[in-house]
């Protein structure tokens, strides 16, 4: 209900830039830290400077009984291509500006599907970056193979940059479809890495690891290729940074179905159909009315409140990030009478449209949350 936007923005909300992480045990200890920074040192940056910029205590670096978590890593990864304008954190010789990756992102996500991106990702980046060979292959029977090769300067740790890549490469195509890759498999040229904490840094694809191995390469799901794109513009790729996600987060490997039938929703919403039936999302998830009402409500969910709770999170959203007019707003959502939509967002909101946006809109922390709301479910947004 709307009337929780607080807790709704919570998801969304990021911990100051500047804040010190507390060293840990846990996660990616302080060796494997300076290792992700050797290019940086290579090119004569202070690694005590950046890690104090990404909000993160400098005594980590190079100590085995800290660590970061994986909010902290998105967090430095960025602040080293940020502070080298390189995309490959300085371990390529000739590496790949940041402009060069916005262009290549701005491309993929105008693809159809995941399978699509993936083609276009592959070949906008063999043409920027000739340290870098990806190739995709299917001969092996078990799911399209993306191989990369990476050629990093002399004396800096080539099994890390594999691994950080690979980080992104999962969670950024995750990213793409909405939901988890659901990999065949990794493969990965060197040793299993190891940490005196325990942490297996590998754990996060959640599927077989072939250490040791002739190639580095991920192993996509034929099913994940033919997957839509729930994403389509680089304001959403940085909405997605600037929310700190959890690199080290562990779902379950397949979506709930709330989740999924969430997805479903917002998907006839962004296109105007406001009150798609339980029957017509079924067949979009491809699955029984019935069979889909049992699986939702064993995990506590009701369809008809989720429909009802999507659009009033999205009139909430518009009303707080946005100056458009109530009434319009109203008519955005599929209201056609004024008079209808402020009802019905009392009984969402227990306040009125005017008062709701008079309390909120000079909250930052609510109007980031709903600008995130609104990059991702925009009436007329294609999916």
């Amino acid at each position: 209900m709307i009337a929780h936007f607080h807790e709704l923005s919570r998801p969304f909300m990021t911990s100051p830039w500047g804040q010190w992480a507390t060293p840990s045990v846990c996660g990616l200890d302080g060796i494997a830290v300076s290792k992700l920074l050797q290019g940086a040192v290579l090119k004569g940056h202070d690694p005590c400077e950046i890690l104090r910029s990404a909000g993160i205590n400098a005594s980590v670096y190079g100590c085995a009984d800290a660590a970061i978590d994986g909010q902290a890593l998105v967090r430095l990864m960025r602040q080293i291509q940020f502070a080298l304008d390189d995309v490959y954190l300085g371990f390529l010789p000739q590496g790949c500006r940041l402009a060069l990756e916005a262009e290549r992102i701005m491309c993929l996500l105008h693809s159809e599907t995941l399978g699509e991106a993936l083609r276009v990702s592959v070949r906008f980046t063999d043409a920027m970056a000739p340290d870098v060979g990806p190739v995709l292959s299917d001969k092996s029977g078990r799911g399209l193979r993306h191989t990369c090769r990476y050629e990093t300067m002399e004396g800096l740790d080539r099994d890390m940059l594999v691994w950080i890549r690979f980080v992104w490469i999962y969670h950024f195509f995750s990213w793409l479809i909405g939901r988890s890759l659901m990999l065949r498999g990794v493969m990965i040229k060197g040793a299993r890495p190891e940490q005196e904490n325990g942490f297996d840094r590998f754990a996060l694809f959640r599927c077989p690891v072939q250490f040791n191995a002739p190639d580095d390469a991920l192993l996509y799901d034929w099913a994940d290729l033919g997957e839509r794109l729930a994403h389509s513009s680089n304001t959403e790729y940085d909405a997605y940074y600037a929310n700190s996600p959890d690199w080290f987060s562990c779902h379950g490997t397949e979506p709930s179905w709330g989740e999924r039938t969430q997805q479903a929703i917002v998907e006839f919403q962004r296109k105007g159909h406001w009150s798609p039936t339980i029957h017509i999302v079924a067949k979009r998830l491809n699955v029984s009315a019935r069979r889909l009402r049992l699986d939702l409500s064993t995990e506590g969910e009701s369809y008809r409140e989720m429909r009802t709770r999507l659009r009033g999170e999205l009139a909430g959203a518009y009303l707080v990030a946005s100056d458009i007019p109530i009434q319009e707003i109203g008519t955005l959502l599929g209201f056609s009478e004024p008079g209808s939509f402020t009802r019905h967002f009392i009984s969402w909101a227990g306040v009125s449209p005017t008062t709701y946006r008079a309390e909120n809109a000079a909250d930052a922390a609510i109007s980031a949350a709903a600008t995130a709301i609104l990059n991702e479910r925009r009436v007329g947004r294609q999916a």
